[in-house]
């Protein structure tokens, strides 16, 4: 199952996303991008309960920040003392556009039982001058540059939404 949530459609938006295992053998992706205009800010809380064994998430969560936007972001793994052989991971990926943005990731593992795989990783990154001289020099303008760029940078997790309809709204949302 996949769950896809596009953020940055206000100025200034909250979103918490709670998804509760209470069924073994219940995998899940979540899938949240945004591209955030100069000021506007998100903050984003996830959190994944898995209270039951063999159960497994996967969070990705893709944000690009304009001239002075921000991002805060919580993603939680709870595992219950019971939830043995769960599988969870956060990966949060920020791609900075702009200057004077804010970017803060805070990871929140809870857990209570033996036999799991939790982890998270973050990574944050701006667009490069080198990039965006190269494809200056084959005609492009700098905003088309960088809008290739950010296309790219949102194309290694829109390419996994498995359905085709949902793939496509997805790319049209990033790219406003």
């Amino acid at each position: 199952t996949q769950y896809i949530y596009l953020v940055g459609g206000n100025s200034a938006e909250v979103t918490n996303l709670e998804l509760n295992f209470e069924k073994e053998g219940v995998t899940c992706e979540i899938i949240v991008l945004g591209k955030m205009k100069e000021g506007h800010s998100v903050d984003l809380t996830t959190t994944s309960r898995h209270l039951v064994p063999n159960t497994s998430c996967v969070t990705n969560y893709y944000v690009a920040l304009e001239d002075s936007s921000s991002s805060n972001y919580v993603g939680k793994i709870i595992i219950a003392k019971k939830a043995f052989q769960t599988n969870s991971y956060l990966n949060n990926r920020t791609l900075v556009i702009g200057e004077g943005t804010k970017n803060t990731t805070r990871p929140i593992l809870e857990i209570e039982a033996d036999d799991v795989k939790a982890s998270h990783g973050a990574t944050t990154g701006r667009v490069r001058g080198d990039d965006v001289y190269y494809l200056t020099s084959r005609g492009l303008s700098v905003k088309e540059a960088e809008e290739i760029i950010v296309e790219g940078f949102f194309e290694s997790v829109v390419a996994k939404i498995e359905a085709e309809d949902v793939r496509e709204k997805v790319r049209a949302g990033v790219k406003s």
